[in-house]
């Protein structure tokens, strides 16, 4: 459905083409960018997949201890239960941990385009994934990647509860409303 209203908004867009030209007083200055390049070769994005990689392969150990202990007991019911929850809370924290790399990369490609389209005199940068076809000389994504490449991206684990943290921080709320002032003892 998303795909439709971008093919009419290309088309609309194609077809006043005429009036832009008057418009604008010569004709619009148009470029493509490959945003799948963009978000797979760029060296931001590459640190994003690798810190990513690493957050992977410290929960898949704590996984793999959690299954060794259950291969030496399999009736190990905490055992059991503590692979149950941190293979859930893995699993949802790489899902966070996702879209906040994906945000922050987009975020600064997005910067970086915006800032490239002013400069270069660009009306319009169209992704190239909505556009049917297009002469080589308007793809610009070779040029984006470089000054994407110049910036600096902290990927950084966000800080999530796990549900220990959760149960422990509801129980130190219940002590201190046993007290009676809000106070924490």
């Amino acid at each position: 459905m998303q795909k439709h209203y971008r093919g009419v908004i290309l088309l609309a867009l194609i077809f006043s083409l005429p009036a832009l030209t008057g418009f604008f007083g010569s004709a619009p200055k148009f470029a493509v960018v490959d945003m799948q390049r963009l978000m797979r070769d760029s060296e931001p994005a590459r640190a994003g997949v690798k810190f990513l990689e690493t957050l992977h392969a410290g929960m898949q150990e704590k996984i793999q201890t959690i299954e060794s202990r259950l291969e030496k007991n399999p009736q190990d019911e905490e055992a059991q239960k503590a692979l149950q929850t941190v293979y859930m809370t893995s699993q949802q924290r790489m899902q966070a941990e996702q879209q906040n790399v994906v945000t922050l990369l987009y975020d600064a490609i997005q910067r970086v385009m915006n800032a490239y389209r002013e400069q270069n005199g660009y009306e319009l940068i169209l992704n190239a994934e909505v556009v049917a076809a297009f002469s080589p000389a308007l793809d610009i994504t070779t040029a984006v990647i470089a000054e994407v490449n110049k910036q600096k991206i902290e990927f950084k684990p966000l800080t999530m509860e796990t549900p220990e943290e959760k149960k422990n921080s509801g129980d130190d709320a219940a002590a201190s409303d046993k007290n009676g002032d809000g106070k924490k003892q």
